[in-house]
């Protein structure tokens, strides 16, 4: 009788972004880019491309984020042939603490997104099993790196999903800060700017 035994890579997966950005950037394995984020002028199409895999193919579109005035944000991979609201892709979900993070729904079971007060674990991805040790989390405390997504063994064949659903996540975040360091807050009831004090 033959046993098959499944390989899992034992050391974390690691994307270096080549700057602190999840709009227009180069992101690296080790020295070899392989994902390439290029977003259009007024930010409302973000495109992620593979600039390899294990055919020699490259500049394929594997994602594509499409970020829209008065309807929901939607996300088409290219393995789907419709696009999926962000809204029912990332969750909100209510955390205790009055903490709100984003249940990522994947292959491998349910995954939460929490925002995290350190930059080491800006955004950090969990399973329902282990909110302690995150899967999946971008740190922005590396020297010389500016932003980094590292993915834990196990859970490296989820990296299209993690990638994609951290570029979204990091995007509303950065867009959230900006506002608060401006004292402005969009009111898209109102649909303009408020200040808030």
């Amino acid at each position: 009788m033959e046993s098959q035994i499944t390989l899992i890579n034992p050391t974390p997966l690691t994307l270096k972004f080549s700057k602190r950005s999840c709009t227009n950037v180069t992101i690296y394995r080790g020295i070899t880019p392989v994902y390439r984020v290029n977003t259009n002028k007024d930010s409302s199409r973000t495109d992620v491309m593979g600039l390899e895999n294990d055919l020699g193919e490259s500049g394929r579109l594997l994602t594509t984020i499409k970020r829209r005035e008065f309807l929901p944000d939607v996300v088409k991979f290219r393995n789907q042939s419709a696009c999926m609201k962000i809204s029912k892709w990332l969750q909100k979900e209510k955390l205790p603490n009055n903490v709100t993070g984003m249940t990522l729904d994947t292959s491998c079971g349910p995954l939460l997104w929490r925002y995290g007060s350190s930059e080491k674990y800006r955004l950090a991805l969990y399973t329902d099993k282990d909110a302690e040790r995150p899967v999946a989390y971008l740190d922005c405390t590396r020297t010389r790196i500016p932003m980094v997504l590292v993915i834990e063994p196990g859970y490296q064949d989820l990296t299209e999903e993690i990638l994609t659903s951290a570029l979204v996540l990091e995007y509303k975040l950065k867009m959230f800060d900006r506002m608060q360091r401006h004292e402005i807050l969009y009111g898209p009831i109102l649909g303009g700017l408020v200040t808030v004090k």
